[in-house]
């Protein structure tokens, strides 16, 4: 297991197919941050467009259309 620190430099307002920012594989754990849904960051800086920015996607790899993939927050 990895533990993987991203910090990220762009989001995305849509779902589809964008690059993966991160591949990591089941059991790694990943510590980032994230921005509220106006794109501001946590000083209340705006760094995105709104609405309601999104981070990644992460890559899991050995990951199969169909699978379930189970998500613990350890602390938000």
């Amino acid at each position: 297991m990895t533990l993987h620190h991203f910090q990220p430099d762009h989001y995305h307002q849509t779902l589809g197919c964008h690059a993966p920012v991160l591949h990591i594989r089941p059991g790694d754990t990943v510590v980032t941050t994230t921005i509220d849904a106006g794109g501001n960051d946590m000083h209340g800086v705006q760094v995105a467009e709104r609405p309601k920015p999104q981070t990644g996607p992460f890559y899991i790899e050995g990951a199969e259309p169909g699978d379930t993939l189970v998500v613990h927050f350890d602390r938000l």
